[in-house]
């Protein structure tokens, strides 16, 4: 490591105590992904810790997300804002860094506080992603203080709907990924360092099935069952699965009924499905279009499907590899060698998707011990960002 690189590297360490508390502070305010508030807090708490380094700052309004109840009737949930920081955005290298402030734990959760346990930060968020965030600021810090700041510009982007698959902010996510020369994501990796590179693309889907509601002991041959109906069609569903192309229907869970004595009128399956390569993608949707409308003609039940493909395939190609290289180098510049990558249904992490443009990939290092991730993670922003250029 040269002289510059250590004078960039030497602020992280005499942040990490403020690194903790910021992160342990953050991960203790739920955010779930339909936890609006909550999310507005956690915003609230960047918006202030980005304040000193950004040249710009501005929140996103998104649309209401459909979601589809138990009785198989649409919603408009409102959701919480992007965030998006803009730093130096005049300078000849633009990189995206990307991350989200929503989690999987919900307000009713359980898991709500954080704690330190010898050299690990265990809380809801601290690995997916608010440690990461909070890393991502003080690299982004030290390079602001630095000799190399004007040469380099950033865009962050927080979104507050990535657990919930991006529905909203994929496309904010996708128009600044065309802007940036390089987008990286700091998400949970294998213990080890292990990080994922290609992703299978991930669709989530909800079929409502309208059946006919009567007495099970009056008129029970008046009604038509939904839930019966549902079962069946479950079962197409998930025979769609083929390991072999590497494609997965999950049935997750299906929601209906009522009092045993009543012939149940409504029904909602919840699927997940799983493709590797993109032209997998309409020929798996014309299937299921098949399946509900065949079964349909013959219960006489109507149908509705509702869902799509939030996240095509992302193939790790020669583009990511050479990016995933640079990482690597980092790692072996501190001493911190990273064993490779693995596909990412091992490991929750995405590569930005960019279409026909730049390649731009999540790597992230949350599972690792939080002091070595911490040293690791802000200093492959800088000697990433020291690297920069388009490829």
């Amino acid at each position: 490591m040269n002289s510059t690189q250590k004078k960039l590297i030497q602020p992280i360490h005499q942040w990490q105590q403020s690194m903790m508390e910021h992160t342990m502070h953050v991960a203790n305010i739920n955010s779930g992904s339909f936890n609006r508030p909550g999310i507005e807090q956690v915003v609230d708490y960047f918006d202030r810790l980005f304040s000193d380094i950004c040249d710009q700052q501005q929140r996103i309004e998104l649309s209401p997300i459909e979601q589809i109840n138990d009785q198989g009737e649409i919603l408009q949930k409102p959701t919480a804002e992007a965030a998006l920081y803009r730093i130096r955005p005049e300078a000849p290298v633009q990189i995206l860094c990307t991350g989200h402030t929503d989690t999987v734990f919900s307000a009713e959760s359980d898991f709500q506080t954080c704690w330190q346990q010898g050299n690990h930060l265990r809380g809801p968020g601290v690995a997916d992603m608010k440690g990461g965030l909070v890393v991502l600021y003080h690299a982004l810090k030290a390079i602001h203080h630095s000799p190399l700041a004007e040469k380099i510009g950033f865009t962050v982007l927080l979104s507050p709907d990535e657990e919930i698959g991006s529905p909203l902010s994929a496309q904010h996510l996708s128009h600044w990924a065309k802007q940036s020369a390089v987008g990286m994501v700091y998400e949970p990796a294998l213990e080890d360092g292990t990080l994922a590179g290609a992703r299978k693309g991930s669709g989530n889907f909800d079929l409502v099935v309208h059946g006919k509601a009567s007495h099970a002991g009056r008129d029970f041959f008046a009604g038509r069952n939904a839930i019966v109906t549902a079962s069946m069609l479950t079962q197409q569903l998930a025979a769609l699965s083929n390991e072999a192309k590497g494609i997965t229907v999950n049935i997750g869970r299906i929601d209906g009924g009522g009092p045993v004595n009543v012939v149940p009128d409504r029904a909602v399956i919840r699927f997940n499905v799983r493709i590797e390569q993109a032209q997998q993608q309409q020929a798996i949707l014309s299937a299921i279009k098949n399946i509900i409308s065949a079964t349909s003609q013959q219960s006489g039940l109507e149908m509705q499907l509702h869902g799509s493909f939030g996240r095509p395939p992302k193939p790790m190609d020669a583009k990511h590899q050479a990016l995933f290289e640079r990482l690597q180098h980092c790692g072996e510049l501190i001493g911190f060698p990273l064993p490779g990558a693995v596909p990412a249904a091992v490991v929750k992490v995405t590569i930005l998707q960019q279409q026909d443009w730049q390649p731009s990939t999540r790597l992230g290092l949350e599972a690792v011990p939080f002091i070595a991730k911490m040293n690791l993670c802000a200093s492959t922003v800088l000697l990433n960002a020291r690297n920069s250029a388009p490829y």
